[in-house]
């Protein structure tokens, strides 16, 4: 459903970057304009990319999905842009040294990056597999303590797909996979999220981040095996491998993908983990 939001002209736009592989592809076709451009890139992890949006201190941000259902009443979604897949995205992981179904009654450890990673985990085991009696913890910061601690663990993002790679553990559950299993829909693991409050007075240079991230993302398929060759972390995943990876990702937020959202968001809801969403408010330019 789009909704018009407040519009806004002027100022340096602030916008928050995750250091992820799986936005590499935008920002290499995106950074020789954007320094000509009335914007600077503030660059991070999820969750604390997600606080500064939530305080202000960045107007703009491909935040994780669940911080809409915290900030409905203060956010506006850009239209058309995501980061989803209609299946197995390979950088949202559950690493297990046993199958799921035998981690009842144990511990978990989950990422502390991502909330909307955490929450589709928990809707997963209880909902998909049946897996109630489970205690959550968070895990290590470094990756490698988290795998070689034995038990269960939540891996997002370049950590998790250096922990596949690696072969740590002989199970390996990737969540946007299972959740098409599930919902037989395509999950959205991050919006491009606008604090209204912030953002006034920046329609201008909203406007235009909004046009090169457009471009970007609709030139991306053209060009990924070219960006691949460009990009650093092709040093430890290899080109192909890369390539495969981002042509596993879904950029683009069409109905489908609206659609898996409104049911991730009202599983979340049943559950007691998040605020109910009854629609989406775009930001209309």
């Amino acid at each position: 459903m789009l909704m018009p939001c407040t519009k806004m002209s002027g100022k340096k736009l602030k916008v928050g970057w995750i250091d992820y592989a799986n936005c590499t592809p935008l920002l290499l076709q995106m950074a020789e304009r954007l320094s000509e451009e009335p914007v600077s890139l503030i660059h991070g992890v999820p969750a604390q990319l997600n606080r500064s949006l939530a305080t202000g201190e960045i107007d703009i941000c491909i935040s994780s999905s669940i911080e809409y259902a915290r900030h409905s009443g203060e956010y506006a979604v850009l239209p058309a842009h995501c980061i989803g897949s209609y299946g197995a995205v390979m950088s949202v992981l559950l690493l297990s040294s046993r199958p799921v179904n035998e981690i009842e009654g144990g511990t978990v450890l989950v990422t502390r990056e991502s909330a909307t990673s955490v929450l589709l985990l928990r809707i997963l085991l209880e909902r998909h597999w049946g897996v109630r009696d489970v205690v959550f913890e968070d895990a290590p910061s470094e990756w490698q303590e988290a795998v070689s601690s034995g038990l269960p663990v939540l891996l997002i993002g370049d950590f998790a797909l250096k922990a596949a790679m690696g072969g740590y553990m002989p199970f390996c559950y990737d969540l946007g996979e299972e959740w098409k299993r599930f919902s037989g829909l395509p999950f959205v693991y991050a919006l491009w999220q606008i604090n209204l409050s912030s953002v006034a007075g920046k329609h201008a240079a909203l406007s235009s981040f909004a046009s090169l991230l457009e471009g970007a993302r609709d030139m991306m398929e053209q060009r990924i095996d070219e960006l691949a060759l460009a990009a650093s972390e092709k040093s430890w995943m290899g080109r192909e491998h890369l390539a495969e990876y981002w042509r596993s990702i879904t950029y683009n937020l069409d109905e489908s993908h609206i659609k898996g959202l409104m049911h991730y968001y009202g599983n979340a809801s049943q559950m007691g983990l998040a605020p109910p969403v009854d629609s989406i408010c775009f930001y209309k330019a």
